[in-house]
């Protein structure tokens, strides 16, 4: 029954997290458990969430290695039982070949590899023992390459892929489904503060560049947030494994070049 389940949301402070924590709690789960670094932030999403149902919050560093077991402890110690997962925190530090450090690279993989692996070691335990559950790891269409400054990034992602296939292949035969999600360029407030704060953007840039997308627009974070609903749905049930492509351009095509245009 949908009012018994209950969602443990990495991230779920802001943007992607966020948005998959109110489509459950509107999709009628018994409860949410938030977990992100940023304590003021959680507050507040706590505080405009829990008119939709039960929210509570974990404050921590996904840095630190403990969190992961901790997490999954808490939110059973809180609701009594966890049936979905969603690893939506993560590290977009711009950094490639030449720049990165050995503590960016420990950094990226820290956030982006490391910590759902973990959070999915502690959390398919109880998913295992009702023999059912759902896990979806938010990944990055950067994951089929990538820029140069961004090239740790997209390895770190490209590793959860596997990870992904790699898990769901385990789990299969026990109720349990995994899957992941390459995002194309969402719209969120963390992406906001990075293109206005570190790339010197104008605030408006995100309706600039999104007229020239196929849809008008950039992906929002409430987009997304339907295939998070569809994948934990019943609907689903029949699908695991999946690593999905949410862009609106297919992976490896471009628009032709001006110079190879029919005359």
């Amino acid at each position: 029954m949908t009012e018994n389940r209950v969602a443990l949301v990495t991230g779920g402070a802001q943007g992607l997290g966020f948005a998959a924590a109110k489509r459950f709690l509107e999709m009628g789960f018994g409860g949410v458990m938030l977990l992100d670094r940023n304590g003021p932030g959680l507050k507040d999403a706590a505080a405009r969430l829990r008119p939709l149902g039960r929210v509570e919050v974990i404050e921590g560093d996904l840095m630190d290695v403990t969190l992961s077991a901790r997490a999954v402890a808490d939110t059973l110690a809180a609701f009594g039982s966890l049936e979905v997962l969603v690893n939506a925190a993560g590290n977009t530090e711009r950094c490639g070949l030449d720049d990165t450090t050995p503590q960016a690279f420990e950094r990226l993989l820290g956030v982006n590899l490391r910590a759902p692996y973990f959070l999915m070691q502690e959390a398919v335990k109880p998913m295992r023992q009702q023999g059912s559950g759902a896990i979806i790891n938010v990944s990055s269409m950067l994951s089929h390459g990538g820029p140069p400054n961004l090239a740790t990034y997209s390895a770190s992602k490209a590793a959860l892929n596997v990870l992904t296939r790699s898990v769901a292949n385990t789990v299969k035969r026990e109720g349990i489904r995994v899957f992941a999600i390459n995002l194309g360029w969402v719209h969120s407030e963390g992406e906001q503060a990075l293109q206005t704060g570190f790339h010197g953007l104008p605030e408006n840039w995100a309706e600039d560049i999104g007229r020239r997308m196929p849809a008008g627009r950039l992906i929002m974070p409430d987009d997304v947030a339907g295939l998070f609903a569809y994948l934990v749905s019943p609907s689903a049930h029949m699908m695991t494994g999946a690593v999905i492509d949410y862009e609106q351009m297919p992976a490896g095509v471009f628009d032709a070049h001006p110079a190879l245009a029919p005359a």
